[in-house]
């Protein structure tokens, strides 16, 4: 997990409400598999965990669209609302 947030930078709170950024690991759990986050592009979205919803003005919308690549070589277009931390995904027996 990057601790230190980069200026400017975009960044994807997962379902369990960890901070991520581009190049941190996560997983996956959409379709169980562990991976990092890649480029995270512009398409904002509501935060669902922060109880954002299409009713929050769009300019509030903090959750993005990023490309992520599991460790198998597959790619996947997700938001932070489908990954968790990896530390999560180990507890609850997804990873080993």
């Amino acid at each position: 997990m990057n601790e230190a947030i980069p200026t400017g930078g975009k960044v994807i709170t997962t379902e369990d409400k960890v901070r991520l950024v581009e190049g941190d690991r996560a997983y996956n759990y959409y379709d169980m598999r562990p991976g990092v986050i890649g480029k995270i592009n512009d398409w904002a979205q509501p935060n669902i965990s922060k109880g954002q919803n299409s009713s929050t003005p769009v300019e509030e919308w903090d959750n993005y669209w990023f490309d992520f690549q599991h460790d198998d070589g597959t790619r996947a277009l997700l938001d932070g609302s489908r990954i968790c931390s990896i530390g999560y995904a180990t507890r609850k027996g997804w990873v080993k």
